[in-house]
């Protein structure tokens, strides 16, 4: 499954997205866990040391917020469209 993760989160201080070919994994923690690898650092960027997620970090699979169902123990399929975004506030 291909994965589009924002350059801030995969890389810090970039802008845009870089493309990430991840081997179909059985939850989103192993997805992460897989981006980490290709991108060493990222993690830490999108989860704390509890393995949640920073409030800065929006996941959806299909659409939906991963904080709705079982947060990064959401299951994953090839088919499956997985989305991270980070937060954007201004005012």
């Amino acid at each position: 499954m291909r994965v589009r993760v924002p350059a801030s989160l995969g890389r810090g201080g970039q802008a845009g997205f870089i493309e990430v070919d991840v081997a179909s994994g059985a939850t989103v923690r192993s997805v992460l866990a897989e981006i980490d690898r290709q991108l060493p650092g990222s993690l830490a960027r999108m989860v704390n040391g509890d393995g949640r997620l920073h409030g800065y970090v929006n996941i959806y699979v299909n659409g939906v917020d991963i904080r709705h169902g079982d947060h990064t123990d959401t299951a994953v399929r090839e088919s499956d469209e997985v989305l991270i975004l980070p937060a954007i506030s201004g005012g």
